[in-house]
């Protein structure tokens, strides 16, 4: 009876915590803690991602309401902890082979390598990053990383990757301690116009070309993500125009083919531009994508998805989950846990703020 009391709890104990789509935010941080991003942990994983759905739900914005804001608070407090989680795990994590893939918030991933750690879009949170938070915060969430936590990241970061100046893919205060540091922060010409006290520090990459800066090896294209944007034909398809009125409100965007850890990614931001070209191009210097992080937007036919269906199938790193000045908090993650088909290995890395995971050559390939 002993042996089989024994074998029940040693069961329960690897089993972890019961889970469910209905989840307080405690229970969630228990189950992320015993599911970590593993292929035997979809399931749980679907169910942390179904909680956090019915958690996440303000929008940011201008005339946020009281109870809105009070109920931002425990979510804030959940994401720091979280936050210094991933952090911990930057700090102690050693790389031999492909990257170490870390995810903080909506599009914000930094990939550390054998050869140096990148930031690739990184922003704190919902919050205006044309500052220090502490002065840009408008809207009064309090909703972003604290001074220490920016320089911890600030110290472990080697070159930030920035797509496009909007607040969700660039962040001013983590720039301005990297540069201070004497390290790369890659972005477009614009963001030097915003930031002025960084301009000239700012590296704008040699579109088109092949350059290598630190750990990390890119080639690059100059898009936009135009303000405006118009349907074409009768189906979804829609394309972005520029906006001749207030050509100001349309932003430069920079699509990305950069190798890190021996791995190719993609990540064009949300770019309107036709990147079709660049992209077969880029594969014939030999930036071959293995990883596909956003690819952009309003292309049609000459899509870089176009491309990509030609290829083998890339590894997907999703992003843009639960970009919380967005309606109804974001984008949900629970869709990103489908069913997975029998027999088949995900081909996608969801990831909640604070985790990380090894990619490797074996772990991407199809």
């Amino acid at each position: 009876m002993k042996s089989i009391l024994a074998a029940v709890l040693t069961f329960a104990a690897q089993a972890g915590p019961a889970v469910s789509d209905s989840m307080t935010l405690e229970e969630i941080e228990a189950a992320i803690r015993a599911y970590p991003p593993r292929d035997d942990h979809w399931t749980p994983r679907r169910q942390i991602a179904l909680s956090l759905d019915k958690l996440v739900q303000v929008q940011v914005r201008d005339g946020l309401r009281e109870e809105e804001l009070a109920s931002l608070l425990p979510l804030r407090d959940f994401y720091r902890r979280r936050v210094d989680a991933g952090l911990d795990r930057l700090e102690r994590t050693t790389v031999t082979q492909g990257v170490h893939v870390f995810k903080f918030y909506s599009s914000s991933v930094v990939l550390k390598s054998a050869e140096g750690t990148v930031a690739v879009d990184f922003c704190q949170g919902p919050v205006n990053n044309g500052a220090e938070p502490e002065r840009s915060d408008a809207r009064k969430t309090g909703f972003y990383w604290t001074p220490e936590q920016r320089d911890r990241l600030a110290r472990l970061v080697d070159v930030s990757l920035i797509t496009h100046r909007h607040h969700d893919h660039a962040d001013y205060s983590l720039s301005k301690r990297l540069l201070e540091r004497g390290k790369t922060v890659v972005a477009p010409a614009q963001l030097g116009k915003i930031w002025k006290d960084l301009a000239g520090r700012i590296t704008v990459p040699d579109y088109g070309k092949v350059q290598k800066i630190g750990p990390v090896e890119l080639t690059t294209m100059l898009g936009c993500q135009y303000s405006q944007n118009r349907p074409v034909g009768d189906g979804p398809q829609r394309e972005g125009y520029a906006n001749t009125k207030d050509p100001e409100a349309d932003s430069e965007t920079i699509p990305y083919l950069f190798r890190v850890g021996g791995l190719v990614f993609i990540q064009a931001g949300e770019n309107h531009v036709p990147a079709d070209e660049w992209l077969k191009k880029g594969i014939e210097l030999g930036f071959m994508p293995d990883v596909r992080m956003s690819v952009g937007q309003f292309q049609g036919a000459r899509s870089v998805d176009s491309v990509l269906k030609g290829m083998p199938p890339c590894f997907t790193l999703p992003l843009h989950e639960y970009e919380m000045t967005h309606g109804g908090g974001g984008n949900r993650m629970g869709k990103l846990f489908p069913d997975p088909v029998a027999g088949r290995k995900p081909r996608s890395l969801p990831l909640f703020w604070g985790e990380d995971f090894p990619l490797t050559r074996d772990a991407v390939k199809p």
